[in-house]
């Protein structure tokens, strides 16, 4: 598992290249819950963009976990197959489109 502290990078699928820059870190939510970190993702030379919500991270007792998260890159990397095999396009044009996926990116 490969993890860093950058807030943006690339991964390599099938030989395209894909941006990812973080767009929020864990922050809490009305009602005492809480929202995960957001990585918003490009193919590299186009604009159309996919933010990927992961889960708020869990303590072992239950409790938010409220420091600066590093990034899984192997998650990242997941989340890219993920989106488009959900639809995203990244060769389109359009808004930004959302999704939500796992701790492990799927």
């Amino acid at each position: 598992m490969q993890q860093t502290r950058e807030s943006s990078g690339t991964v390599e699928i099938d030989g395209d290249t894909y941006e990812w820059e973080i767009r929020r870190q864990p922050q809490p939510k009305a009602g005492g819950k809480w929202e995960g970190m957001a990585v918003s993702l490009r193919l590299r030379d186009f604009k159309r963009e996919a933010i990927v919500q992961f889960p708020a991270p869990l303590r072992p007792n239950g409790r938010p976990d409220v420091e600066k998260q590093k990034v899984n890159v192997d998650a990242v990397r997941n989340a890219v197959v993920s989106v488009m095999e959900a639809g995203w396009d990244p060769t389109s044009r359009g808004k930004a489109v959302v999704f939500d996926v796992d701790a492990d990116g799927h």
